[in-house]
């Protein structure tokens, strides 16, 4: 019987992964006095990507397992493009891992000069890696995709750091783009639940949040916004 290598090597990186975003202290967990997120929503569980930028050692394994991610996703790729503003550093580590060409897109164009959403070179029929750092329902990265594609590249794949595995996946595969993720919320919590980072009963109460959000929030008397 022949083994994928990668089977083996990938749960190991997202692990590893995972548990520098222990270390770095770019996760925290808030289960009395929740977070309030972008979307004017609560989380028990905030994510801070932009922390790990700082970790020479964190971006060389985020270069590693994005490779191993993308090759085993089957993603193919001329350039790779950040989404301003925290996908930017993750796409250029990747970008110079790889020896790809680097862009970066804003989510509104500028407002002199040409006013370009995309900045870099798109050639015509390049395909574009889109590059960001956390993904939540997605619905920011559609900006994204878009306007990559109306400066002619051509958008099937994405990667991001983080997965927190609310829907994100779904929305972009609606809007033609496949999702890869280096790690993501149940291996963050299954590892800090192994190292004794989090006990199994705050693990659980974390997990009641994300089953049902919306009860969630009406449990606590926290006003609910869909999205």
């Amino acid at each position: 019987m022949t083994h994928n290598l990668s089977d083996h090597v990938l749960p190991r990186l997202r692990e590893a992964a995972a548990l520098m975003f222990w270390e770095a202290e770019a996760v925290r967990i808030r289960l009395e006095e929740p977070f309030r997120l972008a979307s004017g929503n609560f989380s028990p569980i905030y994510i801070n990507c932009r922390r790990v930028i700082s970790e020479p050692a964190f971006m060389s394994l985020f270069v590693a397992a994005a490779l191993t991610v993308l090759e085993r996703g089957g993603a193919q790729f001329e350039a790779v493009a950040g989404g301003e503003t925290a996908g930017i550093p993750f796409a250029a580590y990747l970008a110079q891992g790889l020896g790809r060409r680097m862009l970066y897109v804003r989510k509104k164009a500028k407002g002199h000069g040409i006013a370009s959403k995309v900045e870099g070179q798109v050639r015509s029929g390049d395909r574009v890696l889109l590059v960001e750092d956390l993904i939540t329902d997605g619905g920011s990265k559609i900006g994204f995709l878009e306007a990559l594609r109306e400066a002619g590249g051509t958008v099937a794949d994405a990667l991001v750091l983080f997965d927190r595995q609310q829907g994100g996946a779904e929305v972009l595969g609606s809007h033609g783009a496949r999702l890869h993720s280096v790690t993501d919320r149940g291996t963050i919590l299954a590892v800090a639940e192994g190292a004794k980072l989090l006990s199994t009963a705050d693990r659980q109460a974390v997990e009641a949040y994300f089953e049902d959000p919306e009860a969630w929030h009406r449990e606590r008397n926290l006003e609910f916004r869909r999205s």
